[in-house]
C-alpha cells in the first residue's frame, strides 16, 4: 500500500479500516488519535493479516487514542514482535478495546499476538506500562509473552478491567500472569472477568 511510510501504516480517522495478507509483512499498524475525537468509533478488519516484526508492536494503539476501537477477525491472524519493549497487540491508551469475530463469519476469527522473549505483553501494555479496558468476545485468541502478561500489563506492571466473553482464549507467560500482571510486579490487579 502507498499508505505505508517506513513500514507503518497510520489509522488517523475514525470509521472503518481493512487489512488482507496474502503472504507475512513487517509493515505495522499504527492506530493514532492525533484527529480523532472522543465518543468515535474505529473499526479495523483483521483478514488473515501476518505481520511479524523486530520494529516495535505489530499494531500499536496510541496513548493519545481517546476512541473506542474494535478488532473485527476474520481467519487466522498474527500480530507478533520481536522487540523487546512492544507488545505484540500494544494498547496505550485508556479508552475500551473490543476484539471479536466480524459479524458477517460463520467460524471464529483468531488471533495470535505474541511478545517474543519480551518485556512487553502479548496483548496490552508496552514497555513498562500497565494496561486496562479490554474486552474479547465470540473469538479465539492465543497471546503469550515471555515477561509481560498474556494479556494485560508489561514486565512489573498490571493488568486490570479485562473480560472475556463466550471465547477460548489462551494466555501464557514465562514470568507473568496469562491474564493480569507482567512478571515482577508490585501493581494490583482487579476486575478480570470471564463469562
Amino acid at each position: 500500500s502507498n499508505k505505508v511510510v517506513n513500514g507503518v501504516y497510520t489509522i488517523s480517522s475514525a470509521g472503518d479500516h481493512k487489512f488482507i495478507c496474502s503472504q507475512e509483512t513487517g509493515n505495522r499498524i499504527v492506530v493514532d488519535g492525533g484527529k480523532i475525537l472522543v465518543g468515535a468509533n474505529i473499526n479495523i478488519y483483521l483478514n488473515n493479516v501476518n505481520i511479524n516484526t523486530f520494529a516495535g508492536p505489530a499494531l500499536q494503539i496510541r496513548g493519545n487514542v481517546e476512541a473506542a476501537v474494535t478488532i473485527h477477525l476474520t481467519g487466522t491472524n498474527n500480530l507478533i514482535t520481536k522487540y523487546t519493549y512492544s507488545a505484540g497487540l500494544q494498547k496505550d491508551n485508556e479508552a475500551p478495546l473490543i476484539i471479536k469475530t466480524n459479524d458477517s463469519d460463520t467460524t471464529a476469527g483468531i488471533l495470535n499476538a505474541r511478545s517474543i522473549n519480551g518485556d512487553g505483553a502479548g496483548i496490552g501494555g508496552g514497555g513498562y506500562f500497565s494496561c486496562s479496558n479490554i474486552t474479547i468476545k465470540s473469538c479465539s485468541v492465543i497471546a503469550s509473552s515471555k515477561y509481560g502478561a498474556g494479556i494485560g500489563g508489561s514486565k512489573g506492571h498490571a493488568g486490570s478491567d479485562i473480560t472475556i466473553n463466550n471465547s477460548s482464549v489462551t494466555a501464557s507467560s514465562t514470568d507473568g500472569a496469562g491474564i493480569g500482571g507482567g512478571g515482577y510486579g508490585t501493581g494490583s490487579v482487579s476486575g478480570i472477568t470471564i463469562k
